[in-house]
Protein backbone atom coordinates (compact mmCIF):
# COMPACT_ATOMS: atom_id res chain seq x y z
CA UNK A 1 0.00 0.00 0.00
CA UNK A 2 1.44 3.39 -1.05
CA UNK A 3 2.17 6.20 1.38
CA UNK A 4 -0.69 8.26 -0.09
CA UNK A 5 -3.14 5.40 0.45
CA UNK A 6 -1.92 5.02 4.01
CA UNK A 7 -2.62 8.71 4.62
CA UNK A 8 -6.11 8.39 3.17
CA UNK A 9 -6.86 5.33 5.30
CA UNK A 10 -5.60 7.09 8.42
CA UNK A 11 -7.69 10.16 7.58
CA UNK A 12 -10.87 8.06 7.48
CA UNK A 13 -10.23 6.72 10.99
CA UNK A 14 -9.40 10.20 12.27
CA UNK A 15 -12.60 11.60 10.76
CA UNK A 16 -14.67 8.84 12.38
CA UNK A 17 -13.10 9.48 15.77
CA UNK A 18 -13.48 13.26 15.41
CA UNK A 19 -17.19 12.95 14.69
CA UNK A 20 -17.57 10.56 17.61
CA UNK A 21 -15.69 12.88 19.95
CA UNK A 22 -17.81 15.92 19.04
CA UNK A 23 -21.06 14.19 19.88
CA UNK A 24 -19.59 11.87 22.51
CA UNK A 25 -18.96 14.67 25.00
CA UNK A 26 -22.59 15.71 24.93
CA UNK A 27 -23.67 12.10 25.26
CA UNK A 28 -21.60 11.78 28.43
CA UNK A 29 -23.58 14.65 29.92
CA UNK A 30 -26.81 13.08 28.68
CA UNK A 31 -25.91 9.76 30.24
CA UNK A 32 -25.09 11.38 33.58
CA UNK A 33 -28.38 13.29 33.55
CA UNK A 34 -30.30 10.14 32.65
CA UNK A 35 -28.51 8.18 35.37
CA UNK A 36 -29.58 10.69 38.01
CA UNK A 37 -33.10 10.89 36.59
CA UNK A 38 -33.39 7.10 36.45
CA UNK A 39 -32.29 6.81 40.07
CA UNK A 40 -34.92 9.25 41.31
CA UNK A 41 -37.54 7.69 39.03
CA UNK A 42 -36.91 4.32 40.62
CA UNK A 43 -37.13 5.86 44.11
CA UNK A 44 -40.28 7.93 43.55
CA UNK A 45 -42.19 5.58 41.22
CA UNK A 46 -40.90 2.09 42.04
CA UNK A 47 -41.20 -0.91 39.71
CA UNK A 48 -44.98 -0.53 39.25
CA UNK A 49 -44.67 3.19 38.50
CA UNK A 50 -41.95 2.47 35.95
CA UNK A 51 -44.31 -0.09 34.43
CA UNK A 52 -46.99 2.61 34.03
CA UNK A 53 -44.42 4.94 32.49
CA UNK A 54 -43.37 2.18 30.06
CA UNK A 55 -46.98 1.56 29.04
CA UNK A 56 -47.53 5.27 28.38
CA UNK A 57 -44.31 5.46 26.39
CA UNK A 58 -45.18 2.40 24.32
CA UNK A 59 -48.63 3.89 23.62
CA UNK A 60 -47.10 7.22 22.54
CA UNK A 61 -44.45 5.61 20.34
CA UNK A 62 -46.77 4.33 17.56
CA UNK A 63 -48.27 7.84 17.17
CA UNK A 64 -44.80 9.35 17.07
CA UNK A 65 -43.68 6.78 14.50
CA UNK A 66 -46.78 7.25 12.36
CA UNK A 67 -46.97 11.03 12.32
CA UNK A 68 -43.27 11.65 11.84
CA UNK A 69 -43.68 9.33 8.85
CA UNK A 70 -39.98 8.51 9.45
CA UNK A 71 -39.23 11.75 7.63
CA UNK A 72 -36.35 12.67 10.00
CA UNK A 73 -34.27 9.77 8.67
CA UNK A 74 -35.29 10.40 5.06
CA UNK A 75 -34.77 14.14 5.61
CA UNK A 76 -31.16 13.72 6.77
CA UNK A 77 -30.42 11.77 3.60
CA UNK A 78 -32.15 14.30 1.31
CA UNK A 79 -30.51 17.35 2.88
CA UNK A 80 -27.01 15.84 3.26
CA UNK A 81 -26.90 14.41 -0.28
CA UNK A 82 -27.48 17.82 -1.94
CA UNK A 83 -24.34 19.35 -3.41
CA UNK A 84 -25.18 23.09 -3.35
CA UNK A 85 -26.73 25.50 -0.86
CA UNK A 86 -29.84 26.25 -2.93
CA UNK A 87 -30.70 22.56 -3.17
CA UNK A 88 -30.04 22.02 0.54
CA UNK A 89 -32.26 24.97 1.50
CA UNK A 90 -35.01 23.72 -0.81
CA UNK A 91 -34.90 20.21 0.67
CA UNK A 92 -34.89 21.67 4.18
CA UNK A 93 -37.96 23.85 3.57
CA UNK A 94 -39.92 20.97 2.02
CA UNK A 95 -39.03 18.71 4.92
CA UNK A 96 -39.92 21.26 7.60
CA UNK A 97 -43.29 22.17 6.09
CA UNK A 98 -44.41 18.57 5.68
CA UNK A 99 -43.33 17.44 9.15
CA UNK A 100 -44.86 20.46 10.88
CA UNK A 101 -48.20 19.69 9.21
CA UNK A 102 -47.98 16.05 10.31
CA UNK A 103 -47.17 17.13 13.88
CA UNK A 104 -50.41 19.09 14.28
CA UNK A 105 -52.40 16.32 12.64
CA UNK A 106 -50.89 13.82 15.07
CA UNK A 107 -51.80 15.94 18.10
CA UNK A 108 -55.44 16.18 17.01
CA UNK A 109 -55.70 12.46 16.24
CA UNK A 110 -54.22 11.36 19.57
CA UNK A 111 -56.43 13.72 21.56
CA UNK A 112 -59.55 12.38 19.82
CA UNK A 113 -58.41 8.80 20.51
CA UNK A 114 -57.73 9.37 24.23
CA UNK A 115 -60.65 7.31 25.55
CA UNK A 116 -59.86 4.36 23.30
CA UNK A 117 -56.18 4.52 24.29
CA UNK A 118 -57.02 4.54 27.99
CA UNK A 119 -59.28 1.53 27.58
CA UNK A 120 -56.80 -0.51 25.52
CA UNK A 121 -53.77 0.38 27.67
CA UNK A 122 -55.15 0.26 31.22
CA UNK A 123 -58.48 -1.53 30.77
CA UNK A 124 -60.59 1.49 31.84
CA UNK A 125 -61.41 5.10 30.88
CA UNK A 126 -59.85 6.78 33.92
CA UNK A 127 -56.69 7.86 32.13
CA UNK A 128 -58.25 9.61 29.10
CA UNK A 129 -57.00 13.05 30.18
CA UNK A 130 -53.48 11.66 30.42
CA UNK A 131 -53.55 10.83 26.73
CA UNK A 132 -54.94 14.28 25.87
CA UNK A 133 -51.93 15.76 27.66
CA UNK A 134 -49.62 13.36 25.86
CA UNK A 135 -50.99 14.62 22.53
CA UNK A 136 -49.44 18.02 23.32
CA UNK A 137 -46.15 16.34 24.13
CA UNK A 138 -46.42 14.46 20.84
CA UNK A 139 -46.72 17.73 18.92
CA UNK A 140 -43.53 19.24 20.34
CA UNK A 141 -41.56 15.98 20.20
CA UNK A 142 -42.22 15.84 16.44
CA UNK A 143 -41.40 19.53 15.94
CA UNK A 144 -38.14 19.01 17.85
CA UNK A 145 -37.30 16.03 15.63
CA UNK A 146 -37.76 18.27 12.59
CA UNK A 147 -35.31 20.88 13.86
CA UNK A 148 -32.74 18.28 14.94
CA UNK A 149 -32.91 16.66 11.51
CA UNK A 150 -32.03 19.98 9.89
CA UNK A 151 -29.01 20.33 12.16
CA UNK A 152 -27.84 16.81 11.36
CA UNK A 153 -28.45 17.17 7.63
CA UNK A 154 -26.31 20.30 7.55
CA UNK A 155 -23.75 18.43 9.72
CA UNK A 156 -23.80 21.10 12.43
CA UNK A 157 -22.80 18.50 14.98
CA UNK A 158 -21.95 20.89 17.80
CA UNK A 159 -25.39 22.51 17.69
CA UNK A 160 -27.05 19.11 17.29
CA UNK A 161 -25.12 17.86 20.30
CA UNK A 162 -26.10 20.92 22.32
CA UNK A 163 -29.82 20.31 21.75
CA UNK A 164 -29.49 16.81 23.17
CA UNK A 165 -27.66 18.18 26.22
CA UNK A 166 -30.41 20.74 26.80
CA UNK A 167 -33.05 18.03 26.50
CA UNK A 168 -31.35 15.74 29.03
CA UNK A 169 -30.63 18.47 31.58
CA UNK A 170 -34.14 19.90 31.29
CA UNK A 171 -35.54 16.40 31.59
CA UNK A 172 -33.70 15.99 34.87
CA UNK A 173 -34.70 19.39 36.27
CA UNK A 174 -38.35 19.01 35.24
CA UNK A 175 -39.03 15.32 35.82
CA UNK A 176 -37.52 14.75 39.26
CA UNK A 177 -39.45 17.51 41.11
CA UNK A 178 -42.73 16.47 39.45
CA UNK A 179 -42.20 12.79 40.31
CA UNK A 180 -41.34 13.80 43.89
CA UNK A 181 -44.47 15.96 44.30
CA UNK A 182 -47.04 13.97 42.31
CA UNK A 183 -45.61 10.46 41.88
CA UNK A 184 -47.22 8.67 38.92
CA UNK A 185 -49.42 11.73 38.35
CA UNK A 186 -46.31 13.71 37.36
CA UNK A 187 -45.42 11.51 34.37
CA UNK A 188 -47.59 13.23 31.75
CA UNK A 189 -47.01 16.86 32.91
CA UNK A 190 -43.24 16.26 32.83
CA UNK A 191 -43.50 14.97 29.25
CA UNK A 192 -45.50 18.02 28.18
CA UNK A 193 -43.13 20.58 29.71
CA UNK A 194 -40.00 18.78 28.54
CA UNK A 195 -41.20 18.48 24.94
CA UNK A 196 -41.94 22.23 24.75
CA UNK A 197 -38.64 23.33 26.28
CA UNK A 198 -36.53 21.11 24.01
CA UNK A 199 -38.39 22.39 20.94
CA UNK A 200 -37.68 26.02 21.84
CA UNK A 201 -33.96 25.34 22.15
CA UNK A 202 -33.70 23.22 19.00
CA UNK A 203 -35.51 25.89 16.98
CA UNK A 204 -33.10 28.49 18.34
CA UNK A 205 -30.07 26.51 17.15
CA UNK A 206 -31.45 25.95 13.64
CA UNK A 207 -32.15 29.67 13.32
CA UNK A 208 -28.41 30.28 13.73
CA UNK A 209 -27.27 28.01 10.87
CA UNK A 210 -27.64 30.72 8.26
CA UNK A 211 -29.73 28.69 5.84
CA UNK A 212 -30.15 30.33 2.44
CA UNK A 213 -33.64 31.77 1.90
CA UNK A 214 -35.68 30.13 -0.85
CA UNK A 215 -39.25 30.59 -2.02
CA UNK A 216 -41.53 27.61 -2.62
CA UNK A 217 -45.27 27.36 -3.14
CA UNK A 218 -47.24 24.65 -1.37
CA UNK A 219 -47.78 22.93 -4.72
CA UNK A 220 -44.01 22.81 -5.23
CA UNK A 221 -43.63 21.59 -1.67
CA UNK A 222 -45.99 18.66 -2.22
CA UNK A 223 -44.38 17.82 -5.56
CA UNK A 224 -40.86 17.97 -4.12
CA UNK A 225 -41.77 15.88 -1.08
CA UNK A 226 -42.90 12.85 -3.10
CA UNK A 227 -39.60 10.94 -2.97
CA UNK A 228 -39.09 11.81 0.68
CA UNK A 229 -42.62 10.69 1.55
CA UNK A 230 -42.25 7.38 -0.29
CA UNK A 231 -39.07 6.54 1.61
CA UNK A 232 -40.51 7.90 4.84
CA UNK A 233 -43.71 5.89 4.36
CA UNK A 234 -41.82 2.61 4.12
CA UNK A 235 -39.74 3.52 7.15
CA UNK A 236 -42.79 4.72 9.06
CA UNK A 237 -44.56 1.42 8.59
CA UNK A 238 -41.44 -0.43 9.69
CA UNK A 239 -41.08 1.82 12.74
CA UNK A 240 -44.77 1.45 13.54
CA UNK A 241 -44.38 -2.32 13.53
CA UNK A 242 -41.47 -1.92 15.95
CA UNK A 243 -43.50 0.26 18.29
CA UNK A 244 -46.43 -2.13 18.14
CA UNK A 245 -44.08 -5.04 18.81
CA UNK A 246 -42.87 -3.32 22.00
CA UNK A 247 -46.43 -2.43 22.98
CA UNK A 248 -47.74 -5.97 22.50
CA UNK A 249 -44.72 -7.42 24.28
CA UNK A 250 -45.47 -5.21 27.30
CA UNK A 251 -49.15 -6.11 27.25
CA UNK A 252 -48.31 -9.84 26.96
CA UNK A 253 -46.05 -9.59 30.00
CA UNK A 254 -48.82 -7.75 31.87
CA UNK A 255 -51.36 -10.45 30.93
CA UNK A 256 -49.23 -13.50 31.74
CA UNK A 257 -47.15 -11.92 34.48
CA UNK A 258 -47.58 -8.62 36.30
CA UNK A 259 -46.91 -4.90 36.07
CA UNK A 260 -43.69 -5.26 38.06
CA UNK A 261 -42.21 -7.59 35.44
CA UNK A 262 -42.81 -4.91 32.80
CA UNK A 263 -41.00 -2.41 34.99
CA UNK A 264 -38.11 -4.82 35.66
CA UNK A 265 -37.70 -5.77 31.99
CA UNK A 266 -37.82 -2.16 30.81
CA UNK A 267 -35.46 -1.08 33.58
CA UNK A 268 -32.88 -3.65 32.41
CA UNK A 269 -33.33 -2.52 28.81
CA UNK A 270 -33.15 1.17 29.64
CA UNK A 271 -30.01 0.76 31.76
CA UNK A 272 -28.27 -1.10 28.95
CA UNK A 273 -29.39 1.38 26.31
CA UNK A 274 -28.29 4.34 28.44
CA UNK A 275 -24.82 2.88 28.75
CA UNK A 276 -24.48 2.05 25.03
CA UNK A 277 -26.26 5.06 23.51
CA UNK A 278 -23.07 7.06 24.04
CA UNK A 279 -21.37 4.99 21.34
CA UNK A 280 -24.17 4.49 18.82
CA UNK A 281 -25.60 8.02 18.97
CA UNK A 282 -22.16 9.62 18.82
CA UNK A 283 -21.18 7.62 15.75
CA UNK A 284 -24.48 7.79 13.86
CA UNK A 285 -24.64 11.59 14.17
CA UNK A 286 -21.92 12.01 11.53
CA UNK A 287 -21.79 8.51 10.00
CA UNK A 288 -25.23 8.56 8.36
CA UNK A 289 -25.02 11.97 6.60
CA UNK A 290 -21.42 11.23 5.56
CA UNK A 291 -22.43 7.83 4.19
CA UNK A 292 -25.20 9.54 2.20
CA UNK A 293 -22.58 11.77 0.57
CA UNK A 294 -20.61 8.73 -0.66
CA UNK A 295 -23.42 7.02 -2.60
CA UNK A 296 -21.75 7.59 -5.96
CA UNK A 297 -18.37 6.28 -4.80
CA UNK A 298 -18.67 2.52 -4.24
CA UNK A 299 -15.07 1.85 -3.20
CA UNK A 300 -14.97 4.75 -0.76
CA UNK A 301 -18.33 3.72 0.68
CA UNK A 302 -17.12 0.14 1.25
CA UNK A 303 -13.98 1.35 3.00
CA UNK A 304 -15.93 3.79 5.14
CA UNK A 305 -18.38 1.09 6.29
CA UNK A 306 -15.48 -1.27 7.06
CA UNK A 307 -13.62 1.25 9.17
CA UNK A 308 -16.74 2.46 10.94
CA UNK A 309 -17.44 -1.17 11.84
CA UNK A 310 -13.96 -1.62 13.27
CA UNK A 311 -14.18 1.48 15.45
CA UNK A 312 -17.69 0.63 16.68
CA UNK A 313 -16.57 -2.88 17.61
CA UNK A 314 -13.39 -1.75 19.38
CA UNK A 315 -15.36 0.75 21.46
CA UNK A 316 -18.40 -1.43 22.17
CA UNK A 317 -16.63 -4.69 23.12
CA UNK A 318 -14.90 -3.31 26.25
CA UNK A 319 -18.00 -1.32 27.18
CA UNK A 320 -20.10 -4.50 27.11
CA UNK A 321 -17.56 -6.33 29.27
CA UNK A 322 -17.65 -3.48 31.79
CA UNK A 323 -21.46 -3.64 31.87
CA UNK A 324 -21.32 -7.36 32.66
CA UNK A 325 -18.66 -6.88 35.36
CA UNK A 326 -20.29 -3.95 37.13
CA UNK A 327 -23.95 -4.89 36.55
CA UNK A 328 -24.68 -5.24 40.27
CA UNK A 329 -23.11 -1.86 41.04
CA UNK A 330 -24.91 -0.21 38.12
CA UNK A 331 -28.29 -1.48 39.29
CA UNK A 332 -27.70 -0.19 42.83
CA UNK A 333 -26.46 3.19 41.59
CA UNK A 334 -29.03 3.77 38.85
CA UNK A 335 -31.99 2.06 40.50
CA UNK A 336 -32.66 0.54 43.94
CA UNK A 337 -32.32 -2.81 45.69
CA UNK A 338 -35.85 -3.59 44.47
CA UNK A 339 -34.31 -4.16 41.03
CA UNK A 340 -31.54 -6.60 42.06
CA UNK A 341 -33.38 -9.43 40.31
CA UNK A 342 -32.63 -7.91 36.89
CA UNK A 343 -28.84 -8.33 37.21
CA UNK A 344 -28.68 -11.66 35.28
CA UNK A 345 -31.09 -10.25 32.68
CA UNK A 346 -29.03 -7.08 32.30
CA UNK A 347 -25.88 -9.15 31.64
CA UNK A 348 -27.56 -11.16 28.90
CA UNK A 349 -28.96 -8.03 27.24
CA UNK A 350 -25.52 -6.41 27.42
CA UNK A 351 -23.91 -9.36 25.61
CA UNK A 352 -26.59 -9.20 22.92
CA UNK A 353 -25.34 -5.71 22.01
CA UNK A 354 -22.33 -7.34 20.35
CA UNK A 355 -24.82 -8.16 17.60
CA UNK A 356 -25.92 -4.54 17.50
CA UNK A 357 -22.28 -3.46 17.15
CA UNK A 358 -21.84 -5.83 14.19
CA UNK A 359 -25.01 -4.74 12.38
CA UNK A 360 -24.83 -1.01 13.13
CA UNK A 361 -22.70 0.17 10.15
CA UNK A 362 -24.38 -2.26 7.73
CA UNK A 363 -27.91 -1.23 8.70
CA UNK A 364 -27.32 2.34 7.51
CA UNK A 365 -26.40 1.28 3.96
CA UNK A 366 -29.99 0.66 2.85
CA UNK A 367 -31.03 3.97 4.45
CA UNK A 368 -28.31 5.91 2.65
CA UNK A 369 -29.29 4.26 -0.64
CA UNK A 370 -32.99 4.97 -0.06
CA UNK A 371 -33.90 1.30 -0.54
CA UNK A 372 -37.39 1.49 0.88
CA UNK A 373 -38.60 -2.00 -0.05
CA UNK A 374 -35.58 -3.68 1.58
CA UNK A 375 -35.92 -1.61 4.72
CA UNK A 376 -39.63 -2.30 5.08
CA UNK A 377 -39.55 -6.07 4.59
CA UNK A 378 -36.31 -6.77 6.47
CA UNK A 379 -36.08 -4.11 9.19
CA UNK A 380 -39.82 -3.69 9.51
CA UNK A 381 -41.71 -6.91 8.99
CA UNK A 382 -39.08 -9.62 9.52
CA UNK A 383 -37.16 -8.02 12.40
CA UNK A 384 -40.17 -7.01 14.49
CA UNK A 385 -42.13 -10.23 14.06
CA UNK A 386 -39.01 -12.21 14.93
CA UNK A 387 -38.26 -10.08 18.00
CA UNK A 388 -41.84 -10.23 19.27
CA UNK A 389 -42.09 -14.01 18.88
CA UNK A 390 -38.73 -14.59 20.56
CA UNK A 391 -39.66 -12.35 23.52
CA UNK A 392 -43.08 -13.98 23.93
CA UNK A 393 -41.61 -17.49 23.81
CA UNK A 394 -38.75 -16.55 26.12
CA UNK A 395 -41.04 -15.04 28.75
CA UNK A 396 -43.68 -17.78 28.45
CA UNK A 397 -41.21 -20.64 28.97
CA UNK A 398 -38.52 -19.09 31.19
CA UNK A 399 -40.05 -16.01 32.82
CA UNK A 400 -38.12 -12.76 33.13
CA UNK A 401 -34.70 -14.28 32.38
CA UNK A 402 -36.19 -15.75 29.19
CA UNK A 403 -36.32 -12.22 27.76
CA UNK A 404 -32.52 -12.17 28.02
CA UNK A 405 -32.28 -15.48 26.17
CA UNK A 406 -34.57 -13.99 23.52
CA UNK A 407 -32.29 -10.98 23.09
CA UNK A 408 -29.25 -13.23 22.60
CA UNK A 409 -31.03 -15.37 20.01
CA UNK A 410 -32.25 -12.21 18.30
CA UNK A 411 -28.71 -10.81 18.07
CA UNK A 412 -27.31 -14.06 16.65
CA UNK A 413 -29.96 -14.19 13.92
CA UNK A 414 -29.49 -10.49 13.08
CA UNK A 415 -25.75 -10.96 12.55
CA UNK A 416 -26.28 -13.70 9.99
CA UNK A 417 -29.15 -11.99 8.16
CA UNK A 418 -27.46 -8.58 8.02
CA UNK A 419 -24.14 -9.95 6.75
CA UNK A 420 -25.73 -12.14 4.06
CA UNK A 421 -28.26 -9.61 2.75
CA UNK A 422 -25.88 -6.63 2.63
CA UNK A 423 -23.31 -8.71 0.76
CA UNK A 424 -25.87 -9.99 -1.74
CA UNK A 425 -27.84 -6.78 -2.32
CA UNK A 426 -25.24 -4.01 -2.01
CA UNK A 427 -21.90 -5.85 -2.29
CA UNK A 428 -20.96 -4.34 1.07
CA UNK A 429 -19.29 -6.62 3.60
CA UNK A 430 -16.63 -6.88 6.28
CA UNK A 431 -13.26 -8.41 5.41
CA UNK A 432 -11.70 -11.44 7.11
CA UNK A 433 -9.63 -9.22 9.42
CA UNK A 434 -12.78 -7.69 10.90
CA UNK A 435 -14.52 -11.05 11.25
CA UNK A 436 -11.56 -12.53 13.15
CA UNK A 437 -11.43 -9.52 15.43
CA UNK A 438 -15.18 -9.78 16.06
CA UNK A 439 -14.95 -13.46 16.98
CA UNK A 440 -12.06 -12.86 19.39
CA UNK A 441 -13.81 -9.99 21.17
CA UNK A 442 -17.11 -11.90 21.27
CA UNK A 443 -15.36 -14.90 22.81
CA UNK A 444 -13.83 -12.77 25.55
CA UNK A 445 -17.21 -11.25 26.40
CA UNK A 446 -18.80 -14.71 26.49
CA UNK A 447 -16.09 -15.76 28.94
CA UNK A 448 -16.79 -12.68 31.08
CA UNK A 449 -20.47 -13.62 31.17
CA UNK A 450 -19.59 -17.24 31.96
CA UNK A 451 -17.36 -16.15 34.84
CA UNK A 452 -20.30 -14.24 36.36
CA UNK A 453 -22.04 -17.59 36.99
CA UNK A 454 -19.21 -18.92 39.19
CA UNK A 455 -20.64 -19.32 42.70
CA UNK A 456 -17.45 -18.24 44.51
CA UNK A 457 -17.62 -14.42 44.46
CA UNK A 458 -13.87 -13.82 44.78
CA UNK A 459 -13.01 -16.22 41.96
CA UNK A 460 -15.88 -14.94 39.81
CA UNK A 461 -14.99 -11.25 40.04
CA UNK A 462 -11.23 -11.87 39.83
CA UNK A 463 -11.62 -13.76 36.56
CA UNK A 464 -14.07 -11.19 35.17
CA UNK A 465 -11.75 -8.33 36.11
CA UNK A 466 -8.76 -10.00 34.43
CA UNK A 467 -10.70 -10.51 31.19
CA UNK A 468 -12.15 -6.99 31.23
CA UNK A 469 -8.73 -5.38 31.73
CA UNK A 470 -7.34 -7.49 28.89
CA UNK A 471 -10.09 -6.56 26.42
CA UNK A 472 -9.85 -2.87 27.33
CA UNK A 473 -6.06 -2.80 26.79
CA UNK A 474 -6.27 -4.63 23.45
CA UNK A 475 -9.09 -2.39 22.20
CA UNK A 476 -7.27 0.82 23.15
CA UNK A 477 -4.08 -0.35 21.41
CA UNK A 478 -6.02 -1.22 18.26
CA UNK A 479 -7.81 2.15 18.23
CA UNK A 480 -4.61 4.17 18.60
CA UNK A 481 -2.77 2.15 15.94
CA UNK A 482 -5.62 2.91 13.51
CA UNK A 483 -5.59 6.61 14.28
CA UNK A 484 -1.81 6.69 13.71
CA UNK A 485 -2.04 4.47 10.61
CA UNK A 486 0.44 1.85 11.84
CA UNK A 487 -1.78 -1.17 11.21
CA UNK A 488 -2.70 -0.39 7.62
CA UNK A 489 0.18 -2.22 5.99
CA UNK A 490 -0.77 -5.49 7.71
CA UNK A 491 -3.95 -6.10 5.69
CA UNK A 492 -5.82 -4.78 2.68
CA UNK A 493 -9.44 -3.70 2.72
CA UNK A 494 -11.53 -5.46 0.08
CA UNK A 495 -13.00 -3.07 -2.49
Amino acid sequence: MSEEQVKQEKKIYQQIMKGTAVFGGSQMINMLANVIKGKFTAIFLGASGMGVSSLLGSALSPFQQFFTFSLPVAGVRDIASQQDEDSKARSMLIFRRVLYALAFLGMITMALSSTLLSQSTFGNNEYSLWFVGMSVALLFFILTAAENTILQGYRHLKAYAMTSVVGSVCGLLITVPLYWMYGIGGIVPSMMILSFVTFVFSRYFTSRIGIKSVSLSWRETLSGSRTMLMMGGAMMLAGLLGALSTYFTNTFIRSYGNMSDIGLYNAATIVTIQCTTLVFSSMSADYYPHLSELLEYKDRMQKFVQKEGEVVLLVMAPLISLLILFSAVIVRVLLTSEFDSIIPLLRLIALSFMGRAFCFPLDYVCLAKGDKSFFFWVDGVWTNIKTFLLCVCGYYFFGLIGLGYAMLANAFIDIIVSAVLNKKRYQVSYNSHYLKMFMYLLLVNVLVLGASYIHTPFLSYSLMLFLVVAICIVSLIQIFTRIRGKHIQTYKTKP
